[in-house]
């Protein structure tokens, strides 16, 4: 019997009907299977994939098995198999997949290190990558960089970083059918999608990309923790512009003596540097992602960061609480200044000053607030440059907006 020139590894989780069995079936009808080697790794499976790949054992040559009880995510159980392959060309294929035309394999192998089916640009490394779902390796890419990272877990970045490494070792990666000329379907991402197998996709996938951008990008990083310039994002040791460095300084001299406070939509708590060390300080915000980024920047032992929803989130009693650039973002701002009240000796907020619609884009849901929307508050203002002053700066095009401070004190 011919030997297999190449080890094709296939994850799978699930869906046995309605993936696998279908691509395996097209792999059967359009490969010699005396060429190959079919690795299949099952990770979590519940379902009939075991008796399917037990029936799979006696039907046809070269079938290999990674078996894992528990889900494994993308990344682990396609190492997995790439541990057991035994061949020099490994050829990592998706489940959701399904070969179209005859000699597929051997369009795929070329001189490359890395062949792919389909190549997309990746922002946060600057450089295209092989999307995993067909490509074929050469073992000797492995052996340089090491398997797939699985700080991915679930999937979604491991084949870019992997590019990444590759192509910065001297490793060659073409795309010769970016025309779609491959003869394959892919579902794309079959699994994932499915929100009975994988809870919360499109959470996992930007922690994914902030994990990977954490690495190669920062610029990039920072950007999307601003969810497109919502929020404004410093990590600890970069310098503060200069409006925002005035807003805090302004508010750490109007703190209430009392040493507890509350900052609504902190953030990267960036602004907790700002306040005496001995306050006790609590950032709230309702992103949970960038509270755990404030977490990880090791503001102080009295800083605390919570994921938390303004609306129903119980304050409790503050001396000082501060809002910077949160209440034109919510639809019920207005109330929710009337709610803080409630809850604080001192109340400092910051909105943009008769902002017109549009302005600042469509994060805003309040527009054109100024001192009127503030009964018994008292004013100060940051001028486009991070200037404060005592009234509102003509808007100019040098200086094209300003920023209203607002105090209110509990008698």
């Amino acid at each position: 019997m011919q030997s297999p020139k190449y080890s094709i590894v296939i994850p799978t989780y699930n869906n046995c009907e309605k993936y696998l069995k279908p691509c395996i079936d097209s792999i059967i009808k359009y490969t010699e299977m005396t060429d190959i080697e079919l690795v299949i790794s099952a990770n979590g499976c519940t379902d009939n994939t075991a008796q399917y790949l037990a029936y799979l054992q006696t039907t046809t040559p070269h079938i290999v098995i990674a078996w894992n009880e528990k889900p494994l995510g993308f990344a682990k159980a396609t190492n997995r198999g790439i541990e057991i392959a035994s061949f020099e060309k490994i050829v990592l294929l998706n489940n959701d997949t399904i070969i179209l035309g005859d000699n597929w394999i051997n369009k795929l192998d070329t001189d490359s290190d890395i062949s792919a089916v389909w190549t997309q640009y990746s922002e946060i490394t600057r450089q295209r990558f092989a999307v995993f779902f067909c490509v074929m390796i050469k073992r000797k890419v492995f052996d340089a960089i090491g398997f797939l990272n699985e700080e991915y877990e679930t999937g979604g970045c491991e084949d870019i970083e992997f590019c990444k490494k590759a192509t910065d070792a001297g490793f060659v990666l073409t795309a010769n059918f970016d025309d779609g000329s491959f003869p394959i379907y892919h579902k794309a991402e079959g699994t994932v999608h499915d929100t009975n197998l994988v809870s919360d996709w499109s959470n996992k996938f930007l922690l994914n990309e902030l994990r990977l951008s954490k690495k190669y990008n920062m610029e990039w990083y920072k950007w999307r923790l601003s969810n497109n310039y919502e929020r404004a994002v410093f990590l600890k040791g970069d310098p503060v512009f200069p409006r925002e460095t005035t807003r805090y300084e302004w508010a750490a001299k109007n703190l209430d003596d009392r040493t507890n406070m509350v900052e609504i939509g902190c953030s990267t708590g960036y602004g907790s540097q700002f306040f005496p060390n001995y306050y006790d300080y609590v950032g709230l915000d309702y992103d949970p992602i960038i509270i755990e980024v404030a977490k990880d920047q090791d503001w102080g032992f009295t800083r605390n960061f919570v994921h938390a929803d303004i609306n129903t989130y119980d304050l409790g009693h503050a001396a000082t609480i501060v809002a910077f650039e949160v209440i034109e973002h919510l639809d019920n701002g207005l109330e929710i200044v009337e709610k803080l009240k409630a809850h604080c000796k001192r109340l400092l907020i910051s909105v943009p000053w008769n902002e017109p619609k549009g302005f600042w884009g469509e994060h805003h849901r309040l527009h054109g607030l100024n001192e009127s929307h503030f009964p018994s508050f008292t004013f100060k203002y940051i001028n486009h440059h991070g200037e404060l002053t005592a009234t509102p700066q003509e808007l100019t095009p040098a200086n094209p907006s300003n920023l209203m401070l607002c105090r209110w004190d509990n008698e």
